[in-house]
């Protein structure tokens, strides 16, 4: 196991106002000539022709069944300036911060494209602060030949990652008059340069935390924008934080209703594993709190869609792509297993891109916690076209059932169809017993993927590859090519960037949902006795966080994940 338990300082819960000045000496490449309409990562005109799963799941209300619809290819705003250089053709910045990002367009001032500079107000952003990461600076240009929202083909120009320091200026000025030969805080604080990594330049910008009263959150604290997912359970909708105007997924929770069909411990799981897993390819949960009839989770808002979504309407993905996907995935789940949790329903449905083009898993309902490296447990649950052997034998499983779903998902990736999908259940249960595992010819499955996918997909789980952990699967020359210290901090570019015009920005979530008005449902009757609200102690994360046995915000971070304070 190459995943660490590692014990992050408690940060007082509040906000980090970050400022974009101005950047010099960027390096701009020639911009090529793309032709019109080219996706990247499609390969052909195919259609998935497998239905969502997610309806199939077998254990668990809890779920986020929001299904995005077809994102269309809106006309571009255009910008309204009268001297200097339009900013279409000016460097654009993305910033992120614990999943959170915003977009900063150049000012047309901009003396040229190497040097351009971001005009106030629209400069300055703030973040909420619940828990120490890093915040992450990049800066793109945009192709010319590029319409609407379309971003495929925008030029990376560089990015820098920054440490910021979660200390207050008067806390700063106060330790630095008592002691000025003292060692100074890690972390970046006021206004500096920051050079950028993988391409020349730097970038000039200010970083001021200033800690939150301690305060409870309320639902009175956001603002209702828009539903964006429906099921059993309840409701997820876009909100927007009233003080920072940080946008975010409100998860809504019916207490009753998880009581009546024995979901607490699901549930329990879910806001567990959000509040102590820190990883840049998981959506990392901001909030937590409770009325005395609802749970709400507040999450980074990711809106690039379901990786559902673009799979069934692209039919596949190239073998670049899905080796991109697959790479990123394989991080997140060994960070899980490094903190001792199985996932167990990865499916696209589960994985959404970010503004960027990066993956986001989301929806921890099925989590099992507490899974030592050889622990079995027994429960059957997942969606059916992913269910490994082992489960249907009732032979019990291990954090191995996972590699097994993994395997799965590249196959569908590279193929358009689960290995052994087929309509009836019971038939599919079957194949995954029984069936040889087939695959298409060699332009569409590589020699080196059949490999990884026979050994991912091996149906005895002490001889499938990973059974040793995620280190093995790494090492499989399927990802040769990948620079995994690169990847794990984001310096590896998606070759699909979603067509996402902004945070506020729904388009890649289905009409049936962003139709209908955002409201917090008053519930009538079904009053919760004392001891089923018992049940829900310890949910709120805000103030203290999920405490780990020093006191400490309890995290795991992949092996590369540095603690260095600014990282080109």
């Amino acid at each position: 196991m190459t995943g660490n338990n590692q014990l992050t300082s408690t940060v007082k819960p509040g906000l980090l106002v970050f400022t974009l000045y101005e950047a010099k000496g960027l390096t701009l490449p020639v911009v090529p000539n793309a032709p019109a309409g080219l996706s990247p990562g499609a390969a052909g005109s195919l259609s998935s022709m497998r239905p969502a799963s997610s309806q199939a799941r077998m254990v668990g209300s809890v779920t986020n069944s929001s299904r995005p619809g077809t994102a269309s290819s809106r006309p571009g705003t255009g910008y309204t300036h009268t001297v200097g250089i339009h900013p279409r053709y000016l460097p654009y910045c993305v910033v992120e911060f614990d999943k959170c990002e915003v977009f900063i367009t150049a000012s047309p001032k901009s003396s040229a494209p190497s040097a351009p500079i971001y005009d106030p107000p629209h400069n300055q952003y703030k973040f909420d602060v619940s828990r120490e990461t890093d915040l992450t600076v990049q800066l793109f240009l945009r192709n010319p030949t590029s319409t609407g929202n379309n971003r495929e083909n925008d030029i990376f120009v560089g990015s820098c990652k920054v440490q910021p320091r979660f200390e207050e200026s008067s806390a700063q000025t106060t330790s630095k008059s008592k002691s000025s030969s003292q060692t100074p805080q890690p972390g970046h604080a006021g206004i500096d340069w920051v050079d950028l990594g993988f391409g020349s330049g730097s970038v000039r910008i200010g970083l001021d935390y200033v800690a939150n009263p301690n305060k409870p959150l309320t639902i009175e604290d956001f603002d209702l924008l828009k539903v964006v997912g429906k099921g059993s359970f309840g409701k997820v909708m876009q909100v927007r934080k009233k003080d920072t105007k940080r946008i975010y997924a409100l998860k809504t929770i019916r207490k009753h209703h998880i009581i009546n069909r024995s979901e607490v411990t699901h549930t329990l799981a879910e806001r567990t594993v959000l509040a102590q897993i820190d990883n840049p390819f998981i959506v990392p949960l901001k909030f937590s709190f409770q009325s005395p009839e609802k749970l709400y989770l507040v999450l980074a808002f990711v809106n690039g869609g379901e990786l559902f979504h673009h799979l069934q309407r692209e039919g596949r993905f190239d073998i670049n792509r899905s080796r991109f996907y697959t790479a990123e995935l394989l991080c997140a789940l060994e960070c899980l297993h490094g903190f001792n949790v199985i996932y167990r329903d990865l499916k696209p449905e589960n994985i959404l891109l970010d503004y960027t083009g990066h993956i986001a898993l989301c929806d921890f309902g099925l989590c099992k916690l507490n899974m030592k490296e050889d622990d079995k447990t027994n429960t059957f649950c997942g969606t059916p076209e992913y269910i490994a052997p082992e489960l249907l034998l009732s032979q019990g499983y291990t954090k191995t059932v996972d590699w097994w779903t993994l395997g799965v998902l590249l196959y569908e990736m590279l193929t358009g169809l689960p290995p052994f999908y087929d309509e009836n259940t019971n038939e599919m249960y079957r194949k995954i017993l029984q069936d040889p595992l087939l695959f298409p010819g060699p332009d569409i499955v590589p020699p080196d993927a059949r490999d990884l996918l026979e050994k991912l997909l091996n149906r005895d789980p002490t001889k499938r590859l990973g059974a040793n952990g995620a280190a093995e699967i790494k090492n499989h020359k399927f990802f040769d090519s990948v620079d995994w210290k690169r990847l794990v901090h984001k310096k590896i570019q998606p070759s699909f960037k979603p067509a996402v015009e902004n945070a506020l920005d729904t388009t890649n979530f289905s009409p049936e949902f962003t139709g209908e008005a955002p409201a917090d449902s008053v519930i009538e009757g079904n009053h919760l006795s004392e001891s089923d609200q018992h049940l829900f102690e310890g949910w709120s994360y805000y103030n203290k966080g999920m405490q780990g046995p020093n006191g400490g915000n309890m995290s795991v971070q992949d092996p590369y994940l540095g603690n260095g304070s600014v990282q080109g």
